[in-house]
């Protein structure tokens, strides 16, 4: 367990530097781009993400999971990848300028042309990368994500002061996967990857083509909005929301996304091992929660001071939307929680069926709203997304023997929090603004100061199991700096 703990530590280390710096990049780059620049950008990254979710084809995953790995596996991983990344370049160098046309956007071509670029970085960097998981080495993948990221942080900022515009987050992108491959072979370095074979390639296709599917699916259900905001609503529009999103996304990247790369090998290995998951995904549940609902609490309260210090004043349409947004994100607490539980247990099929049924409504919703301007878009997702988890969690109850009221039990003390966090913040916007979002400086610091009193307070009084674990957590710690005190004194000695 100790190992675990760390394994999170590591993770949350990595991911939190990696949250700071993109912070700071969309802190920078909101003044220096306008909406509608930032627009165009959202847009190419849109067209590349989807792109992305299909050329990775689920083999990361499967090789994490897999039970017992052959170097022509490996092998034939990489020359998969290669192929499909090939593929993908050329679609997207011979698509580009029928997609500017279409939006009546030639700079989306050139935009589009440059990410291309990207494509061939990351079969190099994959293998490695999937190796490291596997083996639990989050440390060394701490390396490898944060010189990718700071290096993105610099190429974007560097040319957006530069009078690049939209084309420097794109080059950031490129960059970005150029140093995460570099990196991830310096720490798996592992050359004989590298030589082509197509022997085992039969075995990805079950598990890949499922994966690559269900990403894709899943993506599109997100980005498939931001094409149509383009086409209706212009991309000043598409810039706002996808700011509005990344900001709500903000307690998400923090917590989910430092705990995500150790969730799947942890649970493949307990699995293993013989153990039962329904204990694992309550525990991980009631601990993610106890921190997510009490922020997304905090930002839809603070969502104006939130949006001023992050974007700046040209963003003043965007507290609104972050409001519903943060709510409505509130519902998918558990999700992060579905894939790996299904992928752990030989389920990959049961993700496809899940998106099939959940999704596909969604975007319909999502579409229909986008004709009544985007705050009903925003309000959309209070439907969306409970509509989501609610077919998440059917189908995982079936995987782990999960029951309704063992939720409802792991639930009700981050509940708790959450209204501890969220009173006294509360109290203050009712006194102090009048429009429910200028606060001024003063009473936003007095309402941070009291939600994280009230969530001390809570905390106290529930009980709540993530008190246990960070106190634990801390004896790892320190443990793990007394043996490397003690290692270092021995060999002084």
């Amino acid at each position: 367990m100790t190992s675990l703990r760390l394994s999170l530590l590591f993770s949350a280390i990595d991911r939190y530097i990696n949250q700071i710096l993109l912070v700071v990049t969309t802190a920078i780059m909101a003044r220096i781009l306008t909406p509608a620049e930032t627009g165009l950008f959202l847009m190419a990254n849109t067209l590349i993400m989807l792109a992305d979710s299909l050329r990775s084809f689920g083999i990361g995953p499967f090789i994490v999971q897999h039970h017992t790995l052959s170097r022509t596996a490996l092998r034939s991983a990489f020359t998969l990848t290669m192929l499909i990344s090939l593929g993908m370049c050329a679609l997207i160098l011979g698509t580009a300028e029928a997609v500017g046309r279409y939006y009546d956007q030639p700079a989306l071509a050139g935009l589009l042309r440059i990410a291309a670029v990207g494509f061939l970085a990351g079969p190099f960097g994959g293998p490695s990368i999937a190796l490291l998981q596997r083996d639990l080495a989050f440390g060394r993948l701490a390396v490898v994500n944060t010189a990718a990221v700071v290096a993105s942080a610099v190429v974007t900022i560097w040319l957006g002061l530069s009078g690049i515009g939209a084309a420097s987050y794109v080059w950031g992108y490129v960059a970005l996967g150029v140093v995460s491959a570099t990196f991830a072979f310096a720490m798996r370095p592992e050359p004989w990857v590298f030589r082509p074979s197509l022997r085992e390639v039969g075995g990805f296709f079950s598990f890949g083509a499922v994966s690559s599917f269900v990403a894709f699916i899943n993506l599109a259900s997100e980005f498939l909005p931001r094409l149509v905001f383009g086409k209706l609503l212009g991309f000043d529009a598409v810039g706002l929301y996808a700011r509005a999103v990344t900001i709500c996304q903000l307690p998400n990247r923090a917590i989910v996304q430092a705990l995500q790369p150790v969730v799947l090998p942890a649970m493949a290995a307990h699995r293993r091992n013989g153990g039962h998951l329904g204990e694992v995904y309550l525990r991980s549940h009631a601990i993610m929660s106890a921190i997510q609902w009490p922020a997304l609490l905090m930002l839809a309260l603070l969502a104006g001071p939130a949006v001023r210090v992050l974007l700046g004043p040209q963003w003043d349409a965007v507290p609104p939307l972050v409001r519903v947004i943060a709510l409505g994100t509130m519902a998918l607490a558990p999700d992060f929680m579905s894939y790996p539980v299904l992928v752990a247990t030989g389920r990959i099929r049961d993700t496809l069926l899940t998106a099939l049924i959940s999704l596909p409504p969604s975007v319909a919703i999502t579409i229909t709203a986008a004709h009544f301007g985007l705050w009903a878009v925003a309000a959309s997702l209070l439907v969306v997304a409970p509509w989501q988890m609610l077919v998440s969690l059917v189908v995982v109850r079936r995987a782990i023997d999960l029951r309704w009221r063992d939720l409802v039990k792991a639930s009700r003390a981050s509940v708790v929090l959450a209204l501890g966090t969220g009173v006294g913040p509360l109290g203050l916007l009712l006194l102090f603004s009048p429009d429910g979002y200028s606060l001024g400086v003063y009473p936003t610091l007095a309402a941070l100061a009291l939600g994280a009193a009230g969530w001390l307070t809570a905390l106290r009084l529930v009980r709540h199991p993530i008190g246990t674990e960070i106190v634990d957590t801390g004896r790892a710690i320190t443990a793990m700096v007394a043996r490397t005190a003690g290692r270092r004194a021995f060999g002084r000695g």
